[in-house]
């Protein structure tokens, strides 16, 4: 009998494991699980950035310091800045994993795990029949934002926000600001939007306490000073405290349409509805679409909430509002985009945008505000007589309407023939690599033969001596860095080299003084460095 009760219990986690475990291989070829299998990732997109940080970091970074002096030699740069996940650097780090394994594969397993586990969570709080639980989690886990977020690979943690939502919809654990500082800190450690989504949240609870118990204030107030004082740690950490990063001057390029609900962005996204953008990569950096499936539902929760009055007094809706009223203003940003075309642009003060300029991709802020309505959308449909009726229903319209995604996305994961160098094939280039003291690639620019610079840069950190890169793409580039940069090429366009350094010449603009220097391996200009066997 023990047992039986014990499988009886275990069933509806398995379950649970299951949709898991199916989102994920219908969204990622499971192959990308092979911690050997690093082909997939070098193809120039920023989940190939991301691993490499993070490879680099493992190799040769100072923990528990964030700081990677491998990458932006001779200096180096905080970790967080190589668009890589300082939380797994943390904690592999200790373990000294093999040189060249990568784990964004796994991490993007975990997200989904999380994601489908905190989606469970919240459901299940306002969804009491099990089938239609189980439905609705379902609808909640499956997000277009999460789906189409592939290259981004910090990003998919959108469990994060699940989180945050969790704690914040459960009067006793938002009142902690224990609850507050882990979910906050994770963020922070896993990618700064995530944080300022996660913070959002968490300055609405302290807003209902300050409001519904003036009483308490003292206790809120230490409360959120404490996480306050907590993450501003950890911003030093991370090495953000004095980071006079470069202004990109980009805020506004990547908002969120004003349609952006029913319009996936991209034209081979929805097999129900129509892509429009104004950009590739506003349409992608900007994408919120529900899909077909969620939007139905909240069609039929909206009538339902109105004929039949429903209330979700456990979801404390009203003190989100002020938080994501200006999430949702600075998502959608200057430029009021409707069916892929500008159709107004508001003015902003320079300040204003001075200030906005650290969240370029704006269009990401909606997250949250998206997984609230679509939360209230099941919560509401999950009371109604025919609720697995009406929740399967939405998530088999979902599921076909986000096929053509699913399927696109999962193409850029299998990697035709394995091969990890298809630029670089020519057996000359270990043997470069391994005798240069630092490698410099000319300009140094991310958008320039970005394969020839990824390979490369593979081949470097993992070599047999990690060999330092004077250039790696940054998400925010300091000033001072910059400087070190234009130094470099200046004495480069003078004929001015280091003997001892491998240079790879990206734009084949070779100055008159070293063309007797150049040579040419698969089509890319470099200057081999001098051994330093023979060296004076």
């Amino acid at each position: 009998m023990a047992i039986t009760g014990i499988m009886r219990r275990a069933i509806p986690s398995l379950a649970y494991l299951a949709l898991a475990l199916a989102m994920f291989a219908a969204w990622m070829h499971p192959a990308i699980l092979d911690p050997r299998n690093v082909a997939w990732l070098l193809d120039g997109s920023d989940r190939g950035q991301n691993s490499m940080g993070l490879i680099a970091y493992l190799r040769s970074g100072t923990w528990p310091g964030l700081h990677d002096p491998l990458l932006m030699a001779p200096d180096g740069f905080p970790v967080a800045l190589t668009d890589s996940n300082p939380l797994l650097g943390l904690l592999l780090k200790p373990f000294g994993l093999p040189v060249g394994w990568q784990v964004t594969g796994p991490w993007l397993l975990a997200c989904v795990l999380l994601q489908v586990a905190f989606a469970r969570a919240l459901v299940t709080r306002y969804v009491a029949d099990p089938l239609a639980a189980f439905l609705g989690t379902a609808l909640l886990a499956i997000s277009p934002a999460l789906i189409a977020r592939y290259g981004h690979v910090n990003l998919c943690a959108h469990w994060l926000i699940l989180w945050a939502l969790w704690v914040f919809v459960d009067p006793e654990r938002s009142r902690r600001a224990g609850w507050w500082a882990a979910v906050l800190g994770v963020a922070l450690l896993v990618h700064p939007y995530l944080a300022v989504m996660a913070a959002a949240i968490w300055a609405s609870a302290v807003l209902r306490w300050l409001a519904v118990e003036p009483e308490t204030w003292r206790r809120t107030a230490v409360g959120a000073l404490a996480v306050a004082v907590l993450l501003a740690g950890i911003a030093w950490w991370l090495g953000f405290v004095g980071l006079d990063a470069l202004p990109t001057g980009s805020y506004g390029q990547f908002g969120m349409a004003l349609d952006a609900l029913w319009n996936p962005g991209n034209p081979d996204y929805s097999a129900l509805l129509p892509g429009l953008t104004t950009t590739a990569a506003q349409g992608f950096e900007g994408l919120n679409y529900f899909g077909a499936g969620l939007l139905l539902l909240v069609v039929v929760a909206i009538g339902a909430a109105v004929m039949r009055r429903e209330r979700i007094a456990d979801l404390p809706l009203v003190w989100l509002l002020p938080a994501f009223l200006a999430l949702t203003a600075i998502a959608v940003g200057p430029h009021l985009v409707w069916r892929g075309q500008i159709v107004a642009s508001l003015p902003l003060p320079d300040q204003v945008r001075d200030a906005l300029d650290p969240v370029r991709a704006a269009g990401r802020l909606f997250w949250p505000v998206g997984y609230v309505i679509a939360l209230a959308a099941i919560a509401v449909a999950g009371r109604l007589p025919r609720a697995s009726l009406v929740l399967g229903v939405a998530l088999a319209v979902q599921l076909f309407d986000l096929a053509p995604m699913v399927a696109a996305v999962r193409a850029t994961s299998a990697s035709v023939d394995n091969a990890v160098y298809r630029r670089t094939r020519n057996p000359a280039w270990p043997a470069l690599v391994e005798r240069a003291s630092s490698i410099e690639f000319e300009p140094a620019t991310p958008y320039l033969e970005q394969a020839v610079r990824d390979e490369l840069t593979w081949r470097a950190i993992t070599a047999k001596r990690a060999v330092p890169l004077r250039y790696f793409y940054a998400s925010r580039e300091p000033a001072a860095i910059r400087a070190q940069l234009d130094a470099d090429t200046a004495a480069f366009r003078a004929g001015r080299i280091d003997p001892t350094r491998l240079y790879v010449v990206l734009d084949k603009k070779i100055p008159l003084a070293l063309m007797n220097r150049i040579q040419l391996i698969d089509g890319v200009a470099v200057i081999a460095p001098v051994s330093p066997s023979l060296r004076k």
